[in-house]
C-alpha cells in the first residue's frame, strides 16, 4: 500500500492501555513510515515500523527458551494488535500486510548480545543525567574507546560523536593539537540547475 499522504511519524495515543507483556503497559504506540525513502520497499508500498519499549526481557528470552511455539503465538498477537491499532488511521492496511516481522528483546539478545535486550548501547535510567561513560579504563594505556557502549542511547550516531572526543583524547595525549581539517563542502547544500 501506498501510504505516501501519512506523515513521516505518526503516535497515536489509545484509548485503553495495550499491554504488551504482563509488566509492560503501553498507552501510545508510534509508527514510522518510510515512504520517503525508495530503497525501503518497492514502489507502490511502503514499509512501517513500530517501536514498543519494554524492560521485561525475561518474559520474551523465557518464552523463546522454553515455550517455542507460545512466543511464537505472542509475537503474532503482538503484530495483529498493531495492525488493529493502526487500521483506524489507514484503513484496510490489515489486507495490504505483506509482510510482518516483529523484534522482541530475546530476538535482539540472539541478533546482537545487547544487554537485556537492548536495542541500542545503553538506556538512561530514570533521573540519570546525559552523560557519556569515560572512553579509558583504568590501568589501561595507550586505549580510548569510541562507539554506541560509552554513549548514552547508543546507535549509529554514537559512534561518530564518541570518535571525536577519543581524538581529542589521543591528540592532547600526545600533546599534537587537534585538527578535524577544513570543513567539508559535501555538507553545503548544492543548488539545482534547472
Amino acid at each position: 500500500m501506498d501510504l505516501s499522504a501519512q506523515p513521516a511519524l505518526l503516535t497515536r495515543i489509545l484509548d485503553a492501555p495495550h499491554y504488551l507483556d504482563p509488566t509492560t503497559q503501553l498507552n501510545q504506540v508510534s509508527f514510522r513510515f518510510f515512504h520517503f525513502d525508495p530503497t525501503f520497499a518497492p514502489a507502490g508500498k511502503t514499509a512501517v515500523t513500530c517501536f514498543l519499549p519494554t524492560r521485561n526481557y525475561q518474559y520474551w528470552t523465557g518464552l523463546r527458551e522454553n515455550d517455542p511455539a507460545r512466543y511464537r503465538a505472542e509475537k503474532a498477537r503482538v503484530a495483529a494488535d498493531v495492525t488493529a491499532i493502526l487500521e483506524p488511521i489507514v484503513v484496510g492496511i490489515r489486507h495490504a500486510i505483506e509482510v510482518a516481522d516483529v523484534s522482541t528483546p530475546a530476538t535482539v539478545i540472539r541478533y546482537t548480545g545487547n544487554w537485556q535486550g537492548s536495542m541500542e548501547g545503553w538506556l538512561l535510567s530514570p533521573g540519570q543525567k546525559f552523560r557519556s561513560l569515560p572512553n579509558t579504563l583504568p590501568g589501561l594505556r595507550n586505549f580510548v574507546m569510541a562507539g554506541q557502549w560509552i554513549f548514552p542511547g547508543g546507535g549509529l550516531p554514537s559512534g561518530p560523536m564518541s570518535a571525536r572526543s577519543a581524538l581529542l583524547a589521543i591528540c592532547k595525549a600526545d600533546r599534537v593539537a587537534f585538527d578535524p581539517g577544513p570543513k567539508s563542502e559535501s555538507l553545503t547544500p548544492t543548488p539545482l540547475a534547472l
